[in-house]
């Protein structure tokens, strides 16, 4: 059965929420950062995508040409990324991360990750990973309805989101044996 408008209008509202959550935490979480929240995604795109046209980049990313322009300036002037010639067409280049970049990129996820530690202190493992699980689904969801492919590490891990939902659905045929 398909599923409801009331339950998509609660979805909508529920990843709202969310999307406002995640906006403050992270202007909460973030600290002595030198870079913003866009720069770092921007990092972490390039880490997982490898070098691409900046006009790739604003499509994939959604940014708007003038706003990644910002961004890449900041990024550049820091060392984060270079532009090279794009080989198959020398008017254009190339963004890449540096490894420079890429240190910052792991040093992020890494206090992202203890900070998100620290707020889930009153979950277990299995609670984690169920919602990991439904958060790779729902984005699998709404990349495969846009036409465009996953661009994180979770891209590379199908067996493990496919453990993760059979260890919710054993967690849940469990509960409901009980």
């Amino acid at each position: 059965m398909p599923v409801s408008h009331d339950t998509a209008v609660e979805l909508v509202r529920d990843l709202l929420e969310l999307q406002r959550v995640m906006k403050r935490v992270t202007k909460t979480d973030a600290g002595q950062r030198r870079l913003n929240p866009t720069a770092i995604a921007l990092l972490y795109y390039l880490d997982s995508n490898g070098p691409r046209r900046a006009t790739v980049m604003a499509s994939e990313t959604g940014l708007g040409p003038s706003g990644l322009s910002r961004q890449l300036a900041v990024l550049d002037e820091e060392g984060h990324v270079e532009r090279t010639p794009d080989p198959d067409d020398g008017r254009a280049a190339l963004v890449a991360i540096t490894e420079r970049g890429r240190e910052q990129v792991r040093a992020v996820v890494e206090q992202d990750a203890q900070r998100l530690a620290a707020r889930l202190e009153d979950w277990d493992e299995d609670q984690a990973r169920t919602s990991r699980g439904a958060i790779n689904e729902i984005t699998t969801v709404f990349l495969s309805s846009l036409g465009v492919e996953r661009t994180t590490s979770c891209r590379d891990q199908p067996d493990r989101e496919h453990e993760d939902r059979d260890h919710a659905d054993r967690e849940h045929e469990e509960r409901t044996a009980r």
